[in-house]
């Protein structure tokens, strides 16, 4: 079973892949930890979007509400999202 906050741990991976720091033979949680600020603008949001998902499970406010960006699944079969419900 897939978490909610999967596609954002995909789409840091391989955003970390690509970063200069990595390629220089970083490891990524250093890189994560330490060079944050050599980090592209988009990268530096997925993070902050991971982060903020994975904050949210702990929040017993968000478990009424929902985390944020889960009701909508990410493709369909028609190719645009579509609101759970």
């Amino acid at each position: 079973m897939r978490g909610v906050c999967d596609p954002l741990r995909e789409e840091l991976a391989e955003c970390l892949a690509k970063s200069d720091c990595v390629r220089r033979g970083i490891a990524p949680r250093d890189c994560l930890k330490n060079h944050q600020d050599e980090f592209s603008k988009e990268c530096q949001q997925t993070y902050k979007g991971f982060v903020d998902c994975k904050r949210s499970f702990w929040d017993m406010r968000k478990r009424f509400r929902g985390i944020p960006g889960a009701e909508y699944s990410g493709s369909s079969l028609y190719g645009t999202a579509e609101k759970r419900g």
